[in-house]
Parts: C-alpha cells; sequence; structure tokens
C-alpha cells in the first residue's frame, strides 16, 4: 500500500514540476540558461570551429561553433513552421533567399522539391552553405549566388563578423564584433531573375535577413516583387537612420502588402511575414 501511494506522489509531483517549469516564460527562462551556462564553455570555442548539428526540419546541418546551439532541434520554430506550410499551400515555386548564412532555409525548401536561389556574399559562410546543399543532395536545385543583394550594381564594403551569421554591409554590426572589411559585388535580385531568364513564376517566396541592408535588398527586387507578388519572411534589424528597414515595411505597405509579426525578439529585431493582400494571408495561422 505504501508503495501505491508514493508512485502517485511521485506521479503527482512530476505533473506539478512539468506544469511549472513548461509554461511559456519559465520554459524560455530554461532554455536560455541550459544554452548560456550549461553550454558556455563549447559558446566560447572560435567561430571558425564547425558543428554538425541535428535539426529537426532538416536533419543535420554543418553550423559554426558560435552559433551551434541555436540550430539544434529546431530553429525559428514559428518562422520555420509558416514557410512549410507556404510551401505545402502553394505547392511549386522559386524561392529566394538573401543571406542564407550557411542554408538551413535554402536546404529546408530545396527539400521541398521547389527551385532555390541563394544570396550570400560571405565567403566564410559560403563554405558551409555549399557543403550543406552537398550534404543534402539539393544541388540540381540550388543556384547559390556568392554575392550580395542590393538595389544597384556595383561593389561595396562588407564587414564580416567574429559571429559570421551577424556579417553586414551596415553599422548595425557593433564594433567589437567587426573583424575585417571585404569587397564584395552587389547585385540586384531583378537583375538575376531577369539573366536566368525567369519571366512568368506563378509562386514567388522570399526571405530576407540581411543585418540591416534589406531597404536596399528590398528596393533591387521591386520590379520583381510588382509583378510576381511574392510571400515574404523578412527579419527587420533596426538601425534608427535613413538605412533602417522599417522604411522598407513602409515600401512594401505602398506595394498592397499586409504584415504580421512571426516572431518579435527586441524593438530593433523582429521577423514579419509580408504578404500580398490581393492573395490573403496565407498560413497565418502558424504565425
Amino acid at each position: 500500500m505504501i508503495e501505491g501511494y508514493k508512485k502517485y506522489l511521485l506521479e503527482g509531483l512530476m505533473y506539478y514540476l512539468r506544469s511549472i517549469l513548461f509554461i511559456r516564460p519559465v520554459k524560455k527562462f530554461f532554455t536560455r540558461f541550459i544554452r548560456r551556462v550549461l553550454m558556455h564553455k563549447y559558446y566560447e570555442f572560435k567561430p571558425w570551429n564547425v558543428f554538425l548539428v541535428l535539426n529537426r526540419d532538416v536533419d543535420a546541418m554543418l553550423v559554426h561553433g558560435s552559433r551551434h546551439y541555436i540550430y539544434a532541434w529546431r530553429y525559428e520554430e514559428k518562422p520555420s513552421s509558416l514557410l512549410r506550410c507556404l510551401l505545402r499551400v502553394l505547392g511549386r515555386g522559386v524561392y529566394v533567399d538573401v543571406g542564407a548564412y550557411v542554408g538551413f532555409y535554402t536546404v529546408l525548401v530545396a527539400k521541398h522539391c521547389w527551385e532555390v536561389i541563394t544570396f550570400e556574399p560571405n565567403p566564410i559562410n559560403l563554405i558551409l552553405l555549399r557543403y550543406n546543399i552537398a550534404f543534402h543532395g539539393v544541388g540540381d536545385r540550388v543556384m547559390v549566388v556568392d554575392k550580395a543583394a542590393g538595389d544597384v550594381l556595383g561593389y561595396a564594403r562588407f564587414s564580416i563578423s567574429s559571429s559570421p551569421s551577424e556579417s553586414s554591409l551596415t553599422k548595425y554590426l557593433r564594433n567589437k564584433l567587426r573583424l575585417l572589411n571585404i569587397d564584395v559585388e552587389v547585385v540586384t535580385i531583378d537583375s538575376i531573375l531577369e539573366s536566368l531568364g525567369i519571366r512568368d513564376v506563378e509562386n514567388l517566396v522570399m526571405k530576407v535577413d540581411v543585418e540591416g541592408f534589406g531597404l536596399r535588398v528590398l528596393r533591387g527586387a521591386r520590379r520583381s516583387i510588382e509583378k510576381y507578388r511574392p510571400f515574404i519572411l523578412f527579419e527587420v534589424h533596426r538601425t534608427l537612420d535613413e538605412e533602417d528597414e522599417i522604411h522598407a515595411l513602409k515600401m512594401l505597405k505602398d506595394l498592397g502588402y499586409g504584415f504580421i509579426v512571426v516572431e518579435p525578439r527586441s524593438r530593433s529585431n523582429f521577423i514579419v511575414y509580408a504578404y500580398p493582400r490581393e492573395k490573403g494571408c496565407l498560413c497565418c495561422e502558424q504565425a
């Protein structure tokens, strides 16, 4: 009888702990604690070290040591769920990944048999991007553009960060993370789509994550936006100047787009889902 009471007591205690520990705010606290404290010595590895992490959406990814814990198991859960929903609803199409980093979204979309055009100007990130594409066997569906996307053709000064995913063409990058500057070629999305002979795309989806350079990226894609009316996942980085990516949202609004904030992170950083109003807010239930 006593053993039975112990069993029920233990079950009740476990139920209580699960209820307390996994409510959203506490779960977020414990997740950050595990990542930042218990994994601290791994986080301090040099950023050029590489980890192979398991991810629920793409199986496995090669990621820099400074970012590996973020990609383990789930990465950007709501944005990735929304994107998977769009891929299912739309069926087939072209996906433009601007600021691909190591290619999480590029691989995810290519594995759904979409054609992918992926932009990544950082030569360090490009190595892992190409490895991840080859590792998953999706190279026949992916075109890698090793240039920056912008609003004019030419060259620009690109700052490489000690945290490789934060490298930037703008002053959004904090000085203490800045390692060196290089010159990179700049093209426009409009020019790339036109050079590829893409003139009739039924479904176009874009992801833009360029550390403060998004206004210029979308200016350089204006003709494509007006013609193809893509669904856009856009990570906004506030710079509070004339290049502030909030102006890109104003531009999209003027072009007939609606918005939903998918992942709020801070006042200066959040992910937006922009959709053409005439097509409706597809997959908004995932946001």
